[in-house]
């Protein structure tokens, strides 16, 4: 019994390694030590289990700190515990030492094919040298893979790609946006076949025109739709768009996921499914830029937004759900004038599709929503789909109405309390209306 939660504990700690970049602090656990040390010193019985247990030891998280030959020595017992199960292998190269990562590696060749996952972070002079020569040959468990050093790439000076690992089963994938850039098209293609989970990380910076299109070219080399691309801050200039534009080159994936920055949003090919923004600050430029034609859902987290100061330009969209979580009120005000709130006596129907609004509070979020706004965008999608054949047009902004749905479903998840008279003016207007406050 205390075998398997231990193995059920491991497990979950390394499904959330593989979904973020590896930090210093991730290594450790209750007591200041590694799993499995922590858990063999609860008591004589868990030890005994925690040394018998090879399924316990085959997370292997090692930080480049030390003297080679003590790391050397911790490495190769860790992999002589975990017998011949396969292993997750995290590297930070935390005193970016010149030799550390090419020692790691010599000693984690032999072990290739029990490679179930790879993290490496601040390795830039594993890039810079033919360190990741040392990593050549078939990984055939290999599932996920991060490359990741937002702090010492830029210094590199030769970025020709030396990643010659063959993991054809690789189903998750992480690069900081210049490993991306220079990757080897064909490697893409042999390796990342079944890929599932794609993120690229940028970093602060905006990217020069010349990247965006390496980068574009890159994700059109991957032999598949991915299913879920995340860009995380991937800042792009008017030029960067219009050299990708040039390049008659567009992101395909069926769900792109935009953290920070939605800049990217124009670079997406029209037959995108889902759009999900993240930790975004100005969700106000989607008054100015075209959500993908065909895109069905979009999902906003944890955003924010300037207030709106004109009525937004005629960026249609044809989508049918909105889904907000834990965002500004501001944010949801710019959505609901995006829906039909009327702006300035202005109607902005722009969104005419959408049947369905979910407003979500997860955790300690409360949200704080504009009920007069909230009112007035369902009351404005009525009154428009209610014209039947006729249009309304906003002759002097040169805004659409004509095909405007009314709102169908309508939930609200961790909102302010609701009178009797508001919740019955909801019920009479929305077919499909619920309102939980937050308790």
């Amino acid at each position: 019994m205390v075998s398997s939660i231990l193995k059920a504990g491991l497990e979950g700690i390394v499904q959330d390694d593989r979904m973020r970049t590896p930090e210093a602090e991730h290594q450790i656990l209750a007591g200041g030590l590694p799993f499995p040390h922590t858990m063999a010193l609860v008591c004589r019985l868990w030890r005994d289990i925690v040394s018998s247990t090879p399924e316990l030891w085959t997370r292997i998280f090692w930080m480049i700190s030390v003297p080679e030959e003590e790391g050397c020595h911790l490495i190769d017992s860790q992999l002589e515990k975990s017998g011949n199960y396969p292993i997750h292998l995290t590297i930070i190269n935390s005193w970016s030492h010149q030799r550390g990562i090419r020692v790691i590696l010599h000693h984690i060749a032999p072990h290739l094919q029990r490679l179930k996952s790879l993290r490496m972070a601040n390795f830039y002079e594993a890039y810079d040298q033919p360190h990741l020569d040392t990593l050549t040959g078939y990984a055939s468990q290999l599932e996920s893979l991060q490359l990741t050093d937002g702090k010492h790439i830029h210094h590199c000076t030769n970025f020709k790609s030396r990643l010659k690992l063959d993991c054809p089963a690789l189903r998750i994938f992480h690069a900081d946006i210049i490993v991306a850039c220079n990757l080897d098209h064909r490697w893409l293609k042999n390796n990342l076949t079944h890929v599932e989970f794609m993120t690229i990380s940028c970093g602060s910076n905006w990217i020069r025109n010349s990247q965006a299109v390496m980068l574009s070219r890159a994700l059109d080399a991957v032999p598949r739709r991915i299913p879920c691309l995340t860009l995380d801050n991937l800042q792009l200039s008017d030029s960067s768009l219009a050299s990708i534009n040039q390049a008659g080159i567009k992101i395909r994936a069926e769900q792109v996921i935009l953290h920070i920055s939605i800049d990217a949003l124009a670079a997406i090919d029209d037959d995108c499914q889902t759009i999900v923004i993240k930790k975004c600050d100005s969700v106000h430029d989607l008054q100015i830029i075209s959500l993908p034609s065909s895109s069905r859902s979009l999902e906003l987290d944890g955003c924010d937004s300037k207030k709106l100061r004109r009525v937004p330009d005629t960026r249609t969209w044809d989508g049918d759900t909105v889904t907000i979580t834990n965002s500004h009120s501001s944010c949801i005000e710019i959505i609901l004038h995006l829906l039909g709130a009327p702006f300035n006596d202005h109607s902005c129907s722009l969104w005419r599709h959408v049947t369905t609004l979910k407003l979500v509070a997860n955790g300690d979020f409360v949200l704080n929503l504009p009920l007069p706004l909230l009112k007035a965008m369902i009351s404005s999608r009525q009154g428009a789909a209610g014209q039947n054949n006729l249009s309304g047009k906003n002759v002097e902004d040169n805004v659409e109405l004509k095909g405007v749905r009314p709102l169908m479903v309508f939930h609200v998840h961790g909102g302010q309390p609701l009178s009797c008279e508001e919740s019955v003016w909801f019920e009479k207007r929305v077919r499909d209306f619920v309102w939980d406050c937050k308790r």
